[in-house]
């Protein structure tokens, strides 16, 4: 096994036996064998902190680098007050299982070693929903305060529908609702790729879409910084009647 050391920038490599180490991540006696089998430890990566403690990433030569590791976990551990003074913490970073993949590591050691500040986050949002059958452009404000591992608030949006045109006439409905939605993402603090909400419609008039108590829920998985899916269901008519619906949402 390689053995790789970061000190003030430099790496150096020498060989050195495997020994026996426990690790933050790991796994069942079971699990590990597979993974020993499929993808078995060749390198080791060690950071030594300024604060002397030793950070140790076990892994395999095929399926990562040490400059691509390095380039990953550097600006983490530059960050890292949090990590304990003359401790050594050892991870296995392998893509068979969930806790090993490299970025369920990384947000392991952020979230435990790194300090963390709450922020407020305010988004505007535009989308397209494919509500019972008809196309409605959705626009919108959304705010987040964005805790360690979740966030939590909310939104007012807009589904506009344009019902059929009659004498050649365009009509405009507009349907704000004002929603509470709850995000959160088990390996990652940049992006809360899940969301949850409920929204109740604010209109007093009734719309060729929506009429009485109207509420919808929804579930929205993002698949990048910019672009989510939303798929959830409406009831209206005071809940008598229902729509699936299905949409795009960007920012």
């Amino acid at each position: 096994m390689k053995r790789y050391f970061l000190l003030t920038g430099i790496v150096m490599l020498f060989s050195i036996s495997l020994f026996a180490q426990e690790v933050e991540n790991q796994l069942s006696k079971f699990n590990q064998n597979l993974i020993n089998e499929k993808s078995p430890i060749t390198d080791t990566l060690v950071f030594n902190l300024p604060n002397e403690g030793t950070f140790l990433l076990y892994f395999n030569n095929q399926e990562h680098s040490v400059e691509s590791l390095q380039e990953e976990f550097q600006p983490i551990l530059e960050k890292a007050t949090k990590f304990p003074e003359f401790e050594t913490k050892g991870y296995r970073i392998a893509e068979s299982f969930s806790s090993t993949r490299l970025e369920a590591v990384k947000y392991e050691v952020e979230n435990k070693y790194v300090q963390h500040l709450d922020s407020l986050e305010f988004t505007f949002p535009v989308g397209l929903d494919y509500t019972g059958g008809d196309f409605t452009p959705v626009a919108g404000f959304r705010t987040h305060l964005n805790l360690r591992n979740f966030s939590f608030g909310g939104s007012i949006t807009n589904h506009i529908y344009f019902p059929p045109r009659i004498e050649k006439n365009i009509k405009v409905n507009s349907s704000w609702f004002v929603n509470a939605e709850f995000s959160w993402e088990k390996y990652s603090r940049e992006n809360k790729k899940n969301t949850v909400g409920i929204g109740l419609l604010m209109n007093d008039t009734k719309s060729d879409l929506f009429s009485g108590t109207t509420i919808r829920a929804f579930y929205k998985h993002q698949l990048n910084k910019n672009i989510a899916i939303e798929v959830g269901v409406v009831g209206t008519e005071n809940l008598k009647t229902f729509y699936p619906t299905i949409g795009v949402r960007f920012w």
